[in-house]
C-alpha cells in the first residue's frame, strides 16, 4: 500500500509541485491584498477625518473672521464719517450765507469722496482680514496637527494688530487724500445745475473708478501700502516668525488673486450704490405722484392706486433726472451712518459689508490661503 503511494506520488510529483506554488501563492496574494485592502481603507478613513477636522477647522475661522470683520468695519466706517465730515457744511449752509455756491461745491466733493472711499476701503479691508484670518488659521491647524506651540498668543496679537495700521495709522488717510484728489480732478468742472440720469450717475463712477485705478497709488494695485505699516512695528517680541507671516501677507496683498478680488468687489460696490440711489430717487418720485394726486382719484388710490403709482415709479426711475444740487444730499446721506446690523431696510455702510463678506470670490481666495497654510 505504502509502496503504491509511494510510486503515486513519484509519478505526479510535478503536478504537486505546481499544485503547491499555486495554492501557496495564492494564499499569499489573497493575505497580501487584504493587508493592501486594510491599509487603503485606514488611509482613506484617516484622510476622511483630516479633511472633515480641517473643513471644520475651516468654517470656525470663517465664522470668526466675519465677526472681525463686522467689528472693524464699524470703526471703519466711523474713522471715514469723521475725516468726511458734512455736518460743519451743512450747518453753515442752514444760515444760508453769501458764500453757499463755494459750500456747496465743496459738499459736493466730500460727499462723493466719502461714497467712494466707503466703497474701496471696506473691501480692502475684507480682503486684509480675509488673507491674515485663513492664514493665521492656517499656522494654527498645523500647530494643532503636529503638536507643537508655534503660534502663542502673543504672536497673534500682534500679527492681527497690523491691520490697525489702515484705520488708525495713515493708512485711511492717505486713501482719502488720493480718492479725493480724484474727485477734484472729475467733478471740479461739473455744475450743480448739471441733470443726471441714472445712466448717467453710472457713467460718473466709472469714470472715479478709471482715474483712481490709474493713479500711480492705485488701491487695488497698491492695497497693501494702505492696509499695513510699511516694515514691521517695533514692538515685534516675538521673533523671526511674525516677521515671516508680515512677508507672507503681503505677498498675498499684492498677488493678482487679491487685485481682481479687490476690483470685482468695488464694481459690485458701485453697483449696490446705484441701486440705493435709485431706490431714493423712486422714493421722491412715489411721494411726488401721491402729492400731486387729484381729489378726485383718492378713492382709486385707496384701492389699487398705489400699485399703479408704484409701478409707474419704477418706470420712471430709468428716464427721470435729478440735478447734481439735489443728488448731492442723496450721495451724503447714503454715507451718514455706518454699518448698522440690525437697520432695516439696510442702509450702504451694511449693504457693502454684507455683499463683501458673503461674495463667493471673496470666500474661494480665502479658502485657497487657508488650504496653502494648513496644509502639512
Amino acid at each position: 500500500m505504502f509502496s503504491r503511494l509511494r510510486d503515486f506520488a513519484t509519478r505526479h510529483r510535478r503536478k504537486f509541485l505546481v499544485t503547491g506554488v499555486l495554492v501557496g501563492g495564492t494564499y499569499v496574494a489573497i493575505k497580501y491584498a487584504q493587508r493592501k485592502l486594510i491599509e487603503y481603507q485606514t488611509r482613506q478613513a484617516r484622510e476622511f477625518f483630516e479633511k472633515t477636522k480641517r473643513m471644520q477647522h475651516f468654517e470656525t475661522t470663517e465664522h470668526t473672521c466675519n465677526k472681525v470683520i463686522i467689528g472693524m468695519g464699524t470703526e471703519l466706517y466711523a474713522a471715514i464719517i469723521r475725516e468726511c465730515n458734512t455736518n460743519a457744511l451743512l450747518d453753515q449752509l442752514r444760515q444760508n450765507p453769501p458764500n453757499k455756491l463755494e459750500l456747496w461745491e465743496e459738499m459736493k466733493i466730500v460727499a462723493f469722496t466719502r461714497l467712494t472711499t466707503f466703497i474701496y476701503a471696506s473691501s480692502m479691508l475684507v480682503i486684509a482680514l480675509r488673507v491674515q484670518m485663513n492664514l493665521l488659521g492656517g499656522y494654527l491647524y498645523q500647530d494643532v496637527t503636529l503638536e507643537r506651540k508655534q503660534i502663542a498668543e502673543e504672536l497673534k496679537q500682534q500679527y492681527l494688530s497690523l491691520i490697525g495700521y489702515f484705520i488708525h495709522d495713515g493708512g485711511l488717510s492717505e486713501l482719502i487724500r488720493v480718492i479725493r484728489a480724484k474727485v477734484l480732478v472729475v467733478m471740479k468742472t461739473l455744475p450743480l445745475s448739471k441733470r443726471f440720469s441714472l445712466s448717467d450717475i453710472e457713467q460718473l463712477f466709472w469714470t472715479l473708478q478709471m482715474a483712481i485705478n490709474s493713479d500711480v497709488g492705485d488701491p487695488i494695485a497698491k492695497m497693501a501700502a494702505y492696509l499695513l505699516p510699511p516694515q514691521m512695528p517695533e514692538y515685534n517680541t516675538v521673533g523671526p516668525l511674525l516677521q515671516k507671516m508680515y512677508n507672507e501677507t503681503l505677498d498675498l496683498l499684492e498677488s493678482d488673486d487679491a487685485s481682481s478680488v479687490c476690483s470685482n468687489s468695488i464694481c459690485r460696490g458701485f453697483s449696490l450704490t446705484v441701486d440705493a440711489i435709485a431706490e431714493s430717487i423712486g422714493e421722491t418720485l412715489s411721494q411726488a405722484q401721491k402729492a400731486t394726486a387729484s381729489e378726485e382719484n383718492k378713492t382709486t388710490q385707496k384701492g389699487d392706486g398705489g400699485d399703479v403709482a408704484t409701478a409707474n415709479s419704477v418706470l420712471g426711475i430709468n428716464s427721470v433726472e435729478m440735478a447734481l444740487a439735489k443728488l448731492i444730499p442723496i450721495v451724503s446721506g447714503l454715507t451718514s451712518q455706518g454699518f448698522d446690523e440690525k437697520s432695516r431696510p439696510q442702509n450702504l455702510a451694511t449693504s457693502l459689508i454684507t455683499f463683501y463678506m458673503v461674495d463667493e470670490k471673496s470666500k474661494v481666495f480665502g479658502a485657497n490661503v487657508y488650504e496653502t497654510f494648513s496644509s502639512t
